[in-house]
């Protein structure tokens, strides 16, 4: 026998009164996007990671970093914690091993306690993982004392300065500022819309780019290139690879749009000299956007394509299971003769001459990836194999790729219930056939979706 009063069911939420809701916040977040974004601009600059002062650890080698990534996303899906946790936990990495020195055995706690930490900042406090979870995740490799030490010791040392622009933060600017969501498009919460309404390709579309523009960010975090650029650049980056893979154009033309209006700009202020001008914020460039930031851009997206030829195992196994790999795969076996370019010419890429990248054939190649290359190009020399009167560089930019919309949601792997806490993106509920048959006809029938990737020294 039950006691107490009969459970009420819960009443569905107004949707008139979401709506007035999703529209006054969104009045509110516009007032306050230009400070937002000169306030992330300052501490992009002020918070960045040196990673010379990690070289000079007498321990810690950069070959350890994919086994200490490998095990802390593989922690961190197991707790279901925001995305977001998982990239401040690696600033937080970074940040303390530029200042401190760590000894190898200490490596661990350090990475552990470091997403303890994000986990308190960014998630609830029913997800954040206890000492007693922590020191068995460890097997009991360190006490529960000594993560309380340690935290107290990171903080010490970053000044308790946690906030930093993560990935996830500018991937979710660059979609926003590169128009792949409307401006008058505030998702609902409460009221999902129907199968067939127009929010509901659109629901798709954004939680497709937020997938594969989050797989990019998270390669990214394993090489020690990219930490040497800002990480507004690399989440723009994987944002045009992301709708270029899926065949949306509107990043790619924003970028251009933002260039072309640069260009007005710097003749209008011709007669200021350029040292004593501040980087102006344009779109999601933290840090203005000149030729030196495309020339960047270019070389992450090239450097980003080159990383996806050796995937590791708990990334690929983490991806797959929301459809971003497919999607990889597709794009690879579609366009092989500009992967082929970049693995052919992976050491112009990785030479650390900017200038050196910018003067060769490569550039085009990464702007016919980006879909940001100019119609009076000509074909770029390194498609030797191409036939006469073809342009490879011009295909990539016009064929219509049959798209595989990944799912954002975290749901698919860690839970089966159909709603979860730890969704950051709008999603359609459904398996991932559903989506597929919703957004775009997969041609399973196609051989080239069993092909693997390209491999290295082909």
């Amino acid at each position: 026998m039950k006691y107490g009063p009969p459970l009420a069911k819960p009443r569905q939420y107004p949707y008139t009164l979401e709506v007035l809701e999703s529209q006054a916040n969104r009045k509110l977040l516009n007032e306050y996007k230009g400070d937002n974004k000169q306030w992330l601009a300052v501490l992009e600059q002020l918070l960045a990671p040196n990673p010379q002062m990690i070289d000079l650890q007498p321990e810690v080698q950069w070959y350890m970093r994919p086994y200490l990534l490998d095990f802390l996303i593989e922690l961190h899906q197991s707790f279901r914690l925001q995305p977001a946790t998982l990239f401040l936990c690696i600033n937080i990495i970074d940040r303390y091993c530029a200042k401190r020195i760590v000894f190898k055995r200490h490596y661990q706690l350090v990475g552990c306690t470091a997403l303890w930490i994000a986990g308190k900042y960014e998630d609830k406090k029913l997800r954040v993982p206890t000492l007693r979870e922590l020191a068995i995740m460890c097997r009991h490799a360190y006490d529960e004392e000594m993560f309380v030490q340690m935290e107290m010791h990171i903080l010490a040392t970053l000044e308790w300065l946690i906030s930093h622009p993560l990935l996830e933060e500018c991937l979710h600017l660059a979609i926003a500022e590169s128009g792949v969501v409307g401006a008058h498009s505030t998702p609902c919460k409460y009221n999902r819309p129907k199968q067939g309404h127009v929010l509901d390709s659109l629901l798709l579309k954004v939680s497709a780019v937020t997938a594969v523009g989050r797989f990019f960010c998270e390669l990214a975090l394993y090489d020690r290139y990219f930490l040497t650029v800002p990480a507004s650049l690399v989440a723009i980056t994987a944002n045009l690879l992301a709708c270029s893979m899926l065949g949306v154009l509107a990043a790619a033309s924003n970028l251009r749009t933002l260039l072309a209006l640069n260009s007005v700009l710097d003749s209008l202020a011709g007669h200021c000299e350029e040292e004593n001008r501040a980087p102006l914020v344009a779109g999601a460039f933290l840090l203005g956007l000149d030729k030196t930031s495309l020339n960047q851009v270019r070389k992450i997206a090239l450097m980003l394509l080159l990383q996806t030829t050796s995937l590791l195992e708990v990334l690929q196994r983490k991806y797959d299971a929301l459809g971003v790999i497919p999607v990889l795969h597709n794009y690879t076996n579609k366009h092989s003769l500009l992967v082929k370019a970049v693995i052919d010419h992976s050491a112009t890429i990785l030479a650390d001459d900017p200038s050196a990248l910018a003067s060769s054939e490569v550039a085009r190649v990464a702007d016919a990836l980006l879909l940001i290359g100019h119609d009076d190009l000509k074909p770029p020399s390194v498609f030797g194999c191409a036939g006469a009167g073809t342009n490879p560089a011009a295909a990539a930019s016009t064929t219509t790729l049959p798209l595989t919309p990944p799912s954002a949601s975290q749901s698919l792997v860690f839970s089966h219930h159909a709603s979860s806490s730890a969704q950051t993106t709008p999603i359609l509920y459904g398996t991932l056939g559903q989506f597929v048959l919703a957004y775009s006809p997969m041609p399973s029938s196609d051989p080239a979706w069993s092909l693997p990737l390209v491999p290295k020294g082909h």
